[in-house]
């Protein structure tokens, strides 16, 4: 998979399920202080990354990443 198609994925992911707005989807956006990321959406996210890309994320994981950005390097590098 590339580098392109994680970032269709997870933008779409991001848009559509958690209901961030569009504008706000930007590499350098912070999860948890730009989009609010909350803890249950930190959950539905791993559970987005099993389902979409085949590993389970480490516990925790995902509340430790700070940027969209983040969250592409720790699935392409899980892949």
């Amino acid at each position: 998979m590339t580098k392109q198609e994680i970032q269709e994925k997870v933008n779409a992911f991001l848009i559509d399920r958690l209901e961030y707005e569009p504008s706000a989807i930007k590499p350098e956006a912070e999860l948890k202080r730009d989009l609010g990321m909350t803890s249950l959406d930190a959950v539905e996210t791993a559970i987005f990354i099993k389902r979409t890309f085949g590993f389970q994320p480490e516990r925790g994981a995902v509340k430790m990443l700070v940027s969209i950005q983040d969250l592409y390097d720790y699935i392409e590098k899980n892949l």
